[in-house]
């Protein structure tokens, strides 16, 4: 008969086993959907696994499942159907550069390192194409071009003057919520909003200094150390400082800045502790499961992290545990499936979650 003791143990290690599968419960594999991995010539159109998909990052989807993928590399944006079967360009020559006035079809825009997509109400798609300092759109009845913001000088300067003639300096990450459009301007330090119905432009956080903000404190009066990434849900933004390797939240009610997760000090430690002490490595992307968690693609620890509201805890849901990048292919078994610098997270009503991975060029997803 075990003794006290041992029953005391066997209770420990059970619980220890039962929180570790908890941890990844909510997904039991690993599938690859788009991408050949390779980084070939661009083609306008194939079977989405045989085509080359170079750096995928950002992603969005259209009201009939269709994703829309920036491929970073390759300065275009693809349409994936919703069967996962076919991709098409749908913006972009896939020639590095910079044009593009309003009324062009987006398919002849040059664009330069497109980095994250968003798609409003009426499939307008809207495309961060960073390294061109601007903000654009593809109308959706018309497959044809209009800037939306950054005149594609570097700069800051345009607060409460038109978007379109603004300047901004690397615009890596937008995030639409009704007819308010939010810009991570990067090497600005700030985040910026675009009203869409007056086309004006301010700045709602951050002061220009690469610094880690105060917890608590005034939106406008912080400072920000590489805001990377958003999401956005009808009460908070979420941000995601590259630098500062945190995970903020704007109350857009108060205006006020809360810390999330992250110390800010470089490192991959914190699984299953509070998610304010943990360490990141350069995060990227960011996905909201409105009052539940989010989702970080903690880029170079090669690894997807969740952060729970209710317990405020961090777990990671796939990747190594020690940071170590690669491709071990698709499947179950979680926490030995590699990846390499992922950048993108999609969330999807159906609570499949979509992975940019962009150094394995391919668009994964994992199934609950």
């Amino acid at each position: 008969m075990p003794t006290k003791l041992h029953c005391r143990y066997i209770f420990i290690v059970f619980a220890l086993v039962c929180s570790e599968s908890t941890v990844n419960a909510q997904f039991r594999k690993i599938v690859t959907i788009a991408g050949d991995g390779q980084t070939g010539e661009l083609r306008q159109q194939g079977r989405a696994q045989e085509i080359s998909v170079t750096n995928p990052f950002g992603m969005a989807v259209e009201a009939d499942g269709d994703v829309i993928i920036a491929a970073y590399d390759q300065h275009v944006l693809y349409r994936l159907d919703s069967t996962y079967s076919k991709l098409q360009v749908v913006a972009g020559s896939g020639k590095k550069g910079m044009t593009g006035k309003d009324g062009d079809y987006a398919t002849s825009v040059e664009m330069n390192m497109p980095h994250e997509v968003q798609v409003d109400r009426l499939g307008n798609i809207y495309v961060a194409d960073t390294m061109n300092h601007r903000v654009g759109m593809i109308e959706a009845s018309t497959g044809r071009w209009k800037n939306i913001a950054g005149n594609g000088q570097a700069g800051y300067a345009g607060d409460g003057g038109l978007a379109a003639e603004a300047t901004l300096n690397q615009a890596y990450s937008i995030a639409l919520e009704g007819e308010q459009l939010f810009v991570a301007d990067l090497k600005n330090h700030r985040i910026r909003k675009v009203d869409l119905r007056s086309g004006k432009i301010v700045t709602i956080c951050g002061t220009g200094e690469n610094k880690m903000p105060t917890d608590g404190g005034l939106a406008i009066e912080q400072s920000l150390a590489g805001p990377r990434s958003l999401a956005v849900d009808k009460d908070n933004l979420w941000i995601v400082l590259r630098e500062g390797n945190s995970v903020w939240r704007l109350d857009r009610a108060d205006d006020r800045l809360y810390h999330v997760a992250g110390s800010g000090v470089k490192g991959f430690s914190g699984d299953g502790q509070d998610a304010k002490l943990a360490t990141f490595n350069g995060p990227k992307g960011i996905a909201v499961e409105t009052g539940h968690c989010i989702y970080i693609a903690d880029t170079e620890n090669h690894a997807i992290r969740r952060v729970a509201f209710d317990s405020g805890k961090i777990s990671t849901v796939v990747g190594s545990p020690t940071g170590e990048a690669g491709f071990s292919g698709d499947g179950d078994q979680l926490h030995k499936r590699l990846l390499r610098r992922p950048h993108g997270v999609l969330l999807l009503d159906s609570g499949e979650l979509l992975i940019g991975d962009s150094e394995n060029h391919r668009v994964r997803m994992l199934v609950p």
